[in-house]
């Protein structure tokens, strides 16, 4: 198969390309920024796609690349959430990075077959996570900025309540919205006033 990588670590990408290219596939671009991926040309089979990336995450990459190639996401994130979240928006494939090297080899192959493939350590957290997840999903400041956002306060106004600075808050808000699988603050605000936070 023909492979692009998208993942920001330097060791992990030159590992994944040793990997590949000793089982015979071909790596035809790695990029360390999704927006990098989506502004080049390139033509290929497969993507492995990281979801904690610099910039635009993975989950929000997803949709354009899965137009153009298969995505195959490699995360260490193996949360219901992200899973759910990962093959709704086009995903055919999640292995976390504790998989092994023939798991990944099995993912591939299952990809290139037309089918789907999730690794097996995550189908039964699936399977129960597919209520829609509580509050005791986040962390004890996620919940702080989500109730004082459901509260109708803003960013930074946020930010200064909890003595933070805005981009950390941006950031306790961004992991709230992919822990719970949502895709905007108005969202977030109405799952938080459904669980009773705000």
């Amino acid at each position: 198969m023909r492979v692009v990588l998208v993942e920001d670590h330097h060791l992990v990408r030159k590992g994944l390309r040793l990997l590949l290219e000793e089982t015979g596939h071909q790596v035809v671009a790695e990029f360390a920024r999704a927006e990098e991926a989506l502004a080049t040309p390139w033509e290929a089979d497969l993507v492995l796609l990281d979801l904690n990336l610099p910039g635009m995450g993975g989950l929000e990459a997803l949709p354009p690349l899965a137009q153009r190639a298969k995505v195959l996401v490699v995360s260490m994130h193996d949360e219901p959430a992200y899973v759910a979240r990962a093959f709704a928006l086009g995903a055919k494939g999640y292995l976390p990075k504790h998989a092994l090297d023939q798991d990944l080899l099995e993912a591939m192959d299952r990809l290139a077959r037309g089918l789907r493939y999730l690794h097996p350590s995550l189908t039964e957290a699936l399977l129960e996570g597919q209520a829609e997840p509580g509050p005791e999903a986040l962390s004890e400041r996620e919940r702080e900025v989500v109730a004082l956002l459901a509260q109708g306060y803003t960013l930074s106004q946020v930010a200064h309540r909890l003595g933070i600075s805005v981009k950390t808050a941006s950031t306790y808000k961004e992991r709230a919205l992919n822990k719970l699988g949502l895709e905007d603050t108005p969202q977030l605000v109405r799952w938080a006033r459904e669980h009773g936070l705000a």
